[in-house]
């Protein structure tokens, strides 16, 4: 069985650096240069040996314009998955460029998003780009049949008007492409076009003898660069009237291994078991310390093997055809060599890479340890990038292991997780069988499995106390213990429990990611614990958890988890309009929104905040939006949340701010006995003061039990029985009420209970400014009418013009030619619109502002 090939992550979306001794092809680089401006795809197809990927990294380095880069590897089999890994290559581009025209692709979700979706958004994200950008996929075989569907598959069939795709494989992706390699010859550079010429061996050889007659060399190689370049290396032609053509494994072995030092040829043999290496794990194969500096000396003895620099991290990849030579001449031996170095590879990763590392012992036969270190690290690789490639990976098992009940309920949490849930149910229901119960040995994956799986809040909570029970007994190591408390920490965030346990759960999480230097995992306990610290009524806490410089930071694999985009925004509009600031508020959920995440994540919660936000300003344009967004939140508790709930809080606003206080009150009604939805429960006791009903709306708030000491909560509780005391002529009471409100709200920023309180709480206010208070300017401040001109009001009159014609589905060139002004006038008009609107695209700027 092949050993597999480690997983890329960022390096998959790099080109590989030019090594030493590489073979300059400035014919192919103006070849691609030529075709790719006539061809919205173009197609890289020959055998292995050839120098596709070099001749296209070489094209790639010496363009000018926007190049992305995606390697395949074997899980992208799947089309989900592809279409995935496409979405993460573009956005990549953003931060290799840092070019603000491709701001717009940060929107799209790599892990939530369907191929029709995606194509739509990448190609109104780049409508903007001035020149085309170009995504090149390499080792595009490994795709198999998903080339041909899809987001990819759209890409390569329809095109997109400002992409264009390079694909480079071997001769399996002209079965795939067959149609567009039959029609549109020009579009594919095929193996006579990548061979080498006379005229450049002549070039590459100038100034330096060859060691045999160039024109004998070409004849006999046919130019195959490969068949050069160990020439090049060994000095040694190829014996091309031996049966098995001119690139033997003897010929690897005595004249190019052969020609090395021995200590180098122990390690190219040995680690090539390895497709992709770093310096440890070559050091662990071989036992030799000094196994990462022989390792350079092969890169720069131009010894086929790529080296990939990233975040300041090496790796190393050998090329495939000779590394397929070097495996079998490891094979040959009859000591187990072979199967020691993958043994060797598989324990260094085991606690590393878990997955690679389960993938290398299934490699060497060991398939009970493969499933051991999958169950020992699964939290790990559930909660990172690697979710996908877990349920692949386990679904790929052989027989019994793929029934295993427990490898089962570890892909129903994956498929949870990623919102499949009709998958997630019946991945779950064949554990259920009568052999079950004696194989569920492993405590974690039964407790954890069922946390996540389950729907009522009383029995979600109860499953996550089970958890935090078995915490205590079981020994996790510090990775997998990051994971779980992660976990437990969105787990007792969603049904809404105790918010010392959300903030201790996630706090821990975070602490524990950055011990072992998880930073992906880190930064998204750290947007959560923002959440969190919000939720609890901690405003200016929250705030600061959000200025850490690696809250909004982004990397190539996508800045969140699954369907846990938008942390970050939701928080800073939580903030922001409690504190009153309902511009900001607005913003950033509707920024939250436009990540374009699950439903039941935070863009749910953005979307019942935006509600209450727009109700709050009473612009009708705003509440109509608003409305909008609010009917996309479900109707089902999911998870423990309650997102009935949610939106029943946001219509009730919108409805009273439309004058239909009855239909508000209808729907407070629903949720006058409710005891654990504290946000919830606060938007409609506002609706009950408001309307006439702050008795109501006391109780409601005084069933609150466990959130009494949240800052939002206590605020509007405090206040609105200073309203009843001062209605019942208990003044004195009253004054002594709100000055406690006042001592809360002064040190969270808390103006919105202020300002949004209605008739009764202004009179309180102004009562309090009368008689004397400790902070005067805070409820001058809090009272005082904002001028709400919104972001239009920004537009100069020639932008308002603009703006105007964006509404239209008039072209860009149909607009400048309609405005009288060239297209790049158009151009810079538009550019300070999305400036001054904090839009990116023609088409937010239209649904946000239209």
């Amino acid at each position: 069985m092949t050993a597999p090939a480690e997983p890329l992550r960022g390096y998959r979306f790099r080109p590989p650096v030019e090594q030493r001794g590489h073979l300059s092809r400035p014919r192919l680089v103006q070849f691609l240069d030529e075709r790719i401006t006539e061809e919205p795809t173009m197609v890289v197809v020959a055998p292995s040996g050839y120098g596709k990927t070099s001749a296209v990294a070489e094209w790639a380095s010496n363009h000018p314009g926007r190049v992305s880069w995606l390697s395949l590897n074997p899980f992208d089999v799947k089309p989900r998955h592809l279409t995935s890994s496409v979405v993460r290559a573009l956005q990549a581009l953003i931060t290799l460029t840092h070019d603000p025209l491709l701001a717009p692709l940060a929107a799209l979700d790599p892990t939530d998003i369907d191929a029709a979706t995606a194509f739509d958004l990448i190609a109104a994200a780049l409508v903007e780009v001035d020149e085309p950008v170009y995504l090149v996929i390499d080792n595009a075989h490994q795709g198999q049949d998903a080339l041909a569907v899809d987001l990819l598959g759209a890409l390569i069939e329809i095109g997109c008007e400002r992409l264009r795709v390079v694909v480079i494989g071997t001769s399996y992706i002209e079965v795939v492409l067959n149609r567009l390699v039959l029609t549109r010859p020009r579009a594919v550079l095929r193996a006579h076009d990548l061979a080498f010429t006379l005229t450049e061996l002549e070039q590459l050889y100038a100034g330096a003898p060859p060691p045999y007659d160039i024109e004998s060399m070409l004849e006999e190689s046919r130019g195959w660069p490969i068949a050069l370049r160990y020439v090049q290396v060994s000095g040694v032609r190829p014996d091309t009237h031996q049966p098995s053509g001119l690139v033997l494994e003897d010929y690897v072995r005595d004249h190019v291994l052969g020609a090395i030092p021995s200590a180098v040829a122990h390690v190219v043999l040995e680690t090539s078991v390895c497709s992709e290496l770093t310096a440890g794990l070559a050091a662990a194969v071989t036992g030799r310390d000094d196994a990462g500096e022989l390792l350079e000396s092969c890169v720069r003895m131009g010894l086929f093997l790529d080296r990939y620099e990233h975040s300041g991290q090496i790796r190393y990849r050998w090329h495939s055809l000779f590394v397929k030579q070097c495996r079998q001449i490891l094979g040959r031996h009859d000591d187990g060599r072979r199967e020691k170095a993958i043994r060797a590879a598989a324990s260094y990763l085991e606690h590393r890479e878990p997955l690679t590392a389960a993938s290398y012992w299934l490699a060497a036969g060991e398939n009970e340890r493969a499933i051991d270190t999958i169950l020992d690290h699964w939290l790990r690789l559930v909660v990172g990038p690697d979710a996908g490639e877990l349920d692949h990976w386990c679904a790929e098992l052989p027989e019994p292991y793929a029934g295993d009940p427990r490898i089962l309920l570890i892909r129903a949490c994956v498929q949870r997780i990623e919102g499949r849930e009709e998958i997630a149910r019946i991945l779950a229901a064949r554990t259920q069988g009568p052999a079950s119960p004696a194989r569920l040995g492993d405590q974690t994956v039964r407790l954890v499995s069922q946390m996540l799986l389950l729907d009522d809040q009383a029995e979600v909570a109860a499953a996550a106390a089970l958890v935090r029970t078995h915490m205590t007994s079981s020994s996790l190591e510090t990775h997998d213990r990051a994971a779980l408390y992660y976990l437990l920490g969105l787990t007792e965030l969603r049904h809404r429990s105790s918010p010392e346990i959300i903030v201790q759960m996630l706090t821990a999480a975070t602490a524990d990611a950055e011990a072992v230097r998880d930073q992906q995992l880190a930064q998204r306990s750290r947007v959560h614990l923002a959440f969190a610290t919000a939720w609890a009524g901690q405003l200016t806490q929250a705030q600061i958890i959000l200025e850490h410089p690696t809250v909004e930071a982004t990397d190539d694999e996508g800045t969140w988890w699954m369907h846990m985009g938008g942390g970050g925004p939701t928080t800073a509009g939580f903030c922001a309009y409690w504190q009153d600031d309902l511009e900001l508020a607005t913003a950033e959920f509707t920024r939250a929104i436009l990540a374009r995440t699950s439903k039941t994540s935070f863009a749910g919660v953005a979307r019942m905040m935006l509600g209450a936000t727009a109700a709050a300003t009473r612009d009708p344009r705003a509440c109509r939006f608003a409305a909008r967004e609010v009917a996309a939140i479900p109707t089902q508790t999911l998870q423990g949340a309650s997102w009935p709930a949610f939106r029943h809080a946001a219509q009730a606003t919108l409805y009273e701010a439309g004058g239909q206080r009855s239909r508000a009150m209808r729907i407070v009604e629903q949720y006058e006995q409710a005891r654990s939805l504290p946000v919830v429960t606060v938007l409609l006791a506002g609706v009950a003061t408001r309307s006439g009903y702050p008795g109501r709306a006391m109780q409601m708030l005084g069933r609150l039990d466990r959130y009494r000491e949240i800052s939002y909560v206590q605020v509007p509780t405090l206040l609105t029985e200073a309203v009843v005391q001062h209605r019942r002529g208990r003044r004195e009471h009253a004054r002594e009420l709100t000055e406690r409100a006042l001592d809360i709200a002064v040190r969270e920023d808390l103006r919105r209970p202020l300002a949004g309180g209605g008739i009764d709480v202004r009179q309180l206010l102004t009562e309090q400014l009368s008689a004397g208070t400790a902070h005067e300017e805070f409820i001058v401040a809090s009272l005082t009418p904002k001028e709400r001109k919104g972001p239009l009001h920004t537009l100069s009159e020639r932008e308002r013009a603009v703006f105007s014609q964006l509404r239209t589905t008039r072209t860009a060139q149909e607009i400048a030619d309609h405005l009288h002004v060239s297209i790049n006038t158009l151009k810079t008009h538009q550019r300070s619109i999305y400036r001054k609107l904090g839009v990116t695209s023609r088409r937010e700027a239209v649904r946000l502002f239209g």
